[in-house]
């Protein structure tokens, strides 16, 4: 068994981040992160009260002290699910990942305003309530894996590859461009034919996992079978080595802080995190590079779980003057626009909305979610004190 987040971070990263950002990773998708296998959770209010969800009387004298804040929540669930156009919309949004703004399928979820808030809480950021403690229901972890490391052409192919494998038994489709398999290949134990690869090729990091050997072989050929018409520049192998999965997972996790590390001097190491429905992945991926070359950031990595169309860009910025601001200001608006207006997808997947998304949350849901989200700030914050300015600031 395992907890269902596995974040490429993994191994710096801390549950009460994983869960105040509801981070995913690479293998839970949208089935089993931190808002589908929290168990119970213990919180210090805005106003220094402690609610523990697992102790019965920790709930009982929350609801005497707190019955507003409960019974709120409980009141705007109704009235989201008397309104169908809002109900089925909040439904859509939340079909692939999406972390900007508040978890409003609490909402839609769940009608018990414990349920409400405990899941509220999963990806708040502090804005609502400090977590102290928290309780996850595990997922199985199979003994029995493969993993093979794909090289594709171009990026677009890759992503046509993608939404075959969507269809397919894999458990994760980790997507790496050019630029980020360069930032690495000199890394001690990766691959050197990475140093060899022509310019636009992609790879794609592909694990499947099942209860026993026989199964696994099943998978493998499947997969194999099922993508061999989108051509790889390299023979497509699986590995069931350990130590050899651990050397291509090394590309993948290593990709990051390498090249954070590899920025310029007075830069910035700007990371953003957008969704897109997968059968629209390889237009939206061509659209986003070619506002990278718009704007003029042609440094621009991107990489992330293509397996949920969740795709991670990094560039780097210079902040120090107005000019680069402006640029950088004017390249987040044409994000918005690209990602919500014409693929209606997420401007954040799973690193949650922050300070850089926040002016755009309204744009993504729109007025009438918006003002509830707001809502769900002064039910929890009335003196709006819990992390200023992060996920709703104007």
């Amino acid at each position: 068994r395992k907890i269902g987040p596995d974040p490429a971070s993994i191994d710096s990263a801390m549950i009460g981040g994983i869960a105040a950002n509801n981070a995913s990773g690479m293998c839970c998708g949208t089935s089993e992160n931190s808002y589908k296998t929290i168990a119970d959770i213990r919180v210090v209010m805005s106003d220094g009260t402690i609610l523990d969800t697992a102790d019965t009387s920790s709930r009982e004298n929350f609801l005497k002290s707190h019955s507003d804040l409960i019974k709120g929540l409980e009141k705007m669930a109704g009235e989201i699910n008397s309104e169908e156009i809002l109900r089925e919309k909040i439904k859509q949004k939340f079909k692939i990942k999406n972390t900007t703004g508040y978890s409003l399928n609490a909402f839609t979820d769940f009608s018990d305003g414990f349920e409400i808030l405990k899941h509220l809480i999963i990806g708040s950021e502090g804005t609502l309530a400090f977590i102290s403690d928290i309780t996850y229901n595990t997922v199985i972890e199979h003994k029995d894996k493969a993993l093979a490391l794909a090289i594709y052409p171009d990026i677009e192919q890759a992503c046509i590859a993608v939404a075959i494998l969507k269809t397919m038994p894999v458990t994760a489709v980790e997507i790496m461009d050019r630029a980020a398999l360069k930032s690495v290949d000199s890394a001690k134990g990766v691959p050197e034919y990475l140093k060899s690869l022509p310019d636009n090729a992609t790879a794609l990091l592909i694990e499947t996992k099942a209860e026993n050997q026989g199964k696994l072989e099943e998978n493998i050929n499947r997969i194999k079978e099922n993508i061999s018409s989108i051509k790889t520049l390299l023979p497509l192998n699986f590995t069931q080595n350990p130590a050899e999965q651990a050397a291509l997972w090394k590309i993948r996790k290593e990709s990051l802080p390498t090249v954070a590390g590899m920025r310029k001097s007075g830069t910035t190491s700007i990371i953003e995190d957008v969704c897109f429905p997968v059968p629209s992945l390889a237009k939206a991926v061509l659209d986003l590079q070619a506002l990278f070359l718009k704007h003029g950031y042609t440094e621009a990595v991107i990489f992330g779980h293509a397996l949920e169309g969740n795709m991670h860009f990094m560039f780097s910025p210079n902040f120090n003057n107005e000019t680069e601001t402006e640029r950088y200001s004017r390249f987040m608006d044409d994000l918005a626009d690209m990602v919500v207006d014409k693929y209606n997808g997420s401007l954040k997947a799973e690193h949650g909305t922050g300070r850089n998304m926040a002016p755009y949350v309204e744009k993504e849901w729109g007025e009438n979610a918006y003002r509830i989200m707001r809502e769900v700030k002064r039910l929890f914050d009335p003196k709006g004190i819990l992390n200023p300015g992060v996920i709703l600031n104007e």
